[in-house]
């Protein structure tokens, strides 16, 4: 029998608390302003809380506020990544389900661009880095793998790497789009990359004939 988890301490539930505020704040300035404006004397301003309190928290200073406030934009969009691709129906509106969210995450002007642009160029290295993308690869993979079994996907589709192709051209999509200008020709309309991207699907299809 699967023992609860213990419950967690008041003092506990105190300190998640006040991170979370912290890095609701450092978000709430970088949507304003940007992220060069992220200082810590600014959020010891904004909070209300000492400089020795941010410290406490974290550690790292501001480098541990950027990485925190990145790892929350990666989770909620995995989980709205999750959820529409739970709701869509066949596998090609799943995948184009979630590269809409992916999409716009990136077109979203508060935290697109820390997202996609200033948070990946600040962040080299650490658990954060990469975390989003792999786990929309493994979802795709799921979705492609799921696909395979039905008889839905061309001959000679290889799933893993497709997954991995994919998301990277969704991340370079993000990147034109959280831009707002071109990146290598790209042009960054959204609606046009989601087209696009739509075209890259269908693309691993089986035709109507090999699914017979």
């Amino acid at each position: 029998m699967t023992q609860p988890a213990p419950a967690t301490s008041l003092r506990e539930r105190r300190r998640e608390r006040t991170r979370d505020e912290l890095i609701g704040t450092l978000l709430s300035i970088i949507s304003e302003d940007g992220v060069d404006t992220a200082t810590i004397e600014r959020m010891a301003a904004r909070s209300g809380m000492a400089r020795g309190t941010l410290y406490a928290h974290f550690p790292g200073g501001r480098d541990d506020l950027l990485r925190a406030a990145y790892a929350r934009l990666t989770d909620e969009l995995v989980a709205r990544s999750r959820a529409a691709v739970s709701a869509a129906s066949s596998w090609q509106d799943q995948l184009v389900a979630l590269a809409r969210e992916m999409i716009e995450l990136a077109g979203d002007p508060r935290v697109g661009h820390f997202y996609n642009v200033s948070g990946p160029a600040l962040i080299a290295s650490g658990p954060e880095r990469g975390r989003g993308s792999g786990a929309s690869v493994e979802l795709v993979h799921g979705v492609l793998a799921e696909a395979r079994t039905r008889g839905e996907l061309a001959p000679g589709v290889d799933e893993a790497l497709s997954a991995a192709l994919l998301v990277g051209a969704l991340r370079e999509a993000g990147v034109a789009v959280a831009s707002g200008g071109t990146r290598d020709g790209v042009g960054a309309d959204p609606a046009r990359m989601l087209s696009a991207f739509a075209r890259l699907v269908a693309g691993l299809a089986a035709s109507p004939a090999g699914r017979e």
